[in-house]
């Protein structure tokens, strides 16, 4: 959209975005991109046939997890709570409510997420730059006539408020929730 057809949209309400990744943005991702690669399953991609990289991509989405939610809202949602138990297992199975929402969500994810797609689109994220790498976000939308509602989550580790703020230079105030 940016300034390739400045008269194409009339408003916009980017939510939890950033104009393009920054190094911890483009980190989290590749750490879940070699979760992926290093399940034996992914077969270097040719996994249609057999058995796809479902632990990979269940670590991926795990790390993903980490990312929306500060150590504030973590504590909130999850504190030191044990599940289902009065004293530690003394084991690598489930202990804390947090180990048991990240397997949970994880193992959700592959059923309804291919893993190559997975790696596409997150690399296609790191590689996205809204100014075209060369020029300010002001810049980039120095034609567009588009009103913008930027909002963003205080607890969202990955897209945090600060870099909703400094991408909406041609935009209404921010809303963080």
């Amino acid at each position: 959209m940016g300034g390739s057809y400045p008269d194409s949209v009339v408003s916009a309400i980017p939510i939890a975005t950033t104009a393009r990744h920054s190094a911890q943005q483009i980190a989290f991702n590749e750490v879940g991109r070699q979760a992926i690669m290093a399940d034996p399953d992914w077969s270097e991609g040719n996994y249609y046939d057999k058995n796809p990289p479902a632990r990979g991509l269940s670590i991926a989405r795990m790390i993903g997890h980490i990312t929306y939610m500060s150590d504030d809202s973590m504590r909130e949602k999850f504190g030191r709570r044990l599940r289902d138990k009065d004293a530690f297992g003394f084991d690598f199975g489930v202990d804390f409510e947090v180990e048991s929402y990240l397997r949970y969500r994880g193992s959700q994810f592959v059923h309804r997420f291919d893993a190559n797609s997975y790696l596409y689109i997150t690399k296609a994220m790191d590689y996205f730059d809204l100014t075209g790498g060369d020029k300010s976000v002001r810049e980039a939308f120095a034609n567009v006539k588009a009103r913008f509602l930027v909002i963003s989550f205080t607890s969202d580790w990955l897209y945090p408020s600060y870099q909703s703020r400094r991408s909406s230079a041609r935009c209404v105030p921010t809303t963080s929730m």
